[in-house]
């Protein structure tokens, strides 16, 4: 006795899915092993469409009409496969995706599941390579190039803010705290279109005379370096205090931007170091003269860049 069309479909989807599955396991399992490479970016790349077929699948019109396409698919042979079954399959595809995420710490592009998540400066390149079109839209919109804002949370060492896209901790580990870097986000006044901000996690009750007990460490510092190096490099960015500047130099205004501040009482844009000093993130840092702290970022993220770092 042949077996029915019906049993020849279901067992074709149960093999279909659980081949996708492996191949799936098998790409997370190498990625999580394999050091930082190129190699590593394009396996990834093949993760995130997995990815995009979860975020496209979780919806639930999506996944209706989906099932509803696959039986008109197979409708001209009369077989009708139960929706329950389609169901079955999609979800258990998306759950197995989003297990194998979460296993390997893999990075979803897509959306802001994974808030304030832990990246790798190779993550952060397609991250940013990810955002470059929205971003540069965004900041050509209101007349500018893109621009990186630099800070200090002035919490404590292992605190995040959602106001920062990216946050570095003591150890120099980098976190996002979205799913792309073309969110609009209020760290800079009137600075944030097009702009990404970058804070360090520290200087609780620092003071314009002492940065406290919780100071910039040298990790932090040599990855905030880090990151702009790759930042700059992926979004097509010149290392300079126009497009690269600490939240001190902004208050100081000293890329001339004045971007409508008369409108809250500052006609001339400068409300950081010399004026009332309301902001001055990393003025300067540990054995950093005063007003010296942007100079000494940017030329530690020029000399990374010269170095590939994250990149190659």
């Amino acid at each position: 006795m042949g077996i029915s069309n019906e049993l020849q479909i279901i067992i074709w989807a149960v093999g279909a899915l659980l081949s996708v599955n492996v191949l799936a396991m098998t790409l997370f399992v190498i990625f999580a092993k394999m050091q930082d490479s190129r190699l590593k970016l394009a396996i990834r790349g093949i993760i995130l469409l997995l990815d995009e077929f979860a975020d496209q699948m979780e919806n639930e019109e999506k996944r209706s009409r989906a099932i509803q396409q696959i039986n008109e698919i197979l409708g001209w042979q009369k077989i009708l496969i139960p929706t329950g079954l389609i169901g079955w399959i999609i979800d258990s595809e998306v759950a197995a995706i989003r297990k194998m995420q979460q296993s390997t710490e893999t990075l979803d592009l897509h959306e802001d599941r994974n808030a304030m998540r832990k990246v790798t400066l190779l993550e952060l390149n397609q991250l940013a390579l990810q955002s470059k079109s929205e971003l540069w839209s965004a900041a050509q919109s209101v007349g500018r190039d893109v621009k990186l804002y630099l800070h200090w949370s002035a919490g404590r060492y292992g605190q995040f803010f959602d106001e920062y896209h990216i946050n570095i901790d003591k150890d120099g580990s980098i976190y996002v705290s979205s799913g792309n870097l073309h969110t609009i986000k209020s760290h800079t006044y009137k600075r944030n279109t097009g702009a990404i901000g970058i804070s360090l996690a520290c200087c609780y009750n620092a003071t314009t005379e002492s940065l406290g007990y919780q100071p910039p460490t040298e990790m932090q510092i040599e990855a905030m370096s880090q990151v702009i190096a790759v930042l700059c490099k992926a979004l097509d960015l010149t290392i300079d205090i126009y497009r690269v500047m600490t939240h001190a130099e902004a208050a100081n205004n000293m890329d001339g931007l004045n971007p409508d501040y008369e409108v809250n009482g500052y006609p001339d844009g400068k409300y950081g170091p010399g004026f009332s000093w309301e902001r001055w993130d990393l003025w300067f840092m540990p054995g950093v003269p005063k007003g010296e702290g942007g100079n000494v970022l940017r030329g530690k993220a020029i000399w990374y860049q010269q170095q590939g770092v994250g990149i190659f």
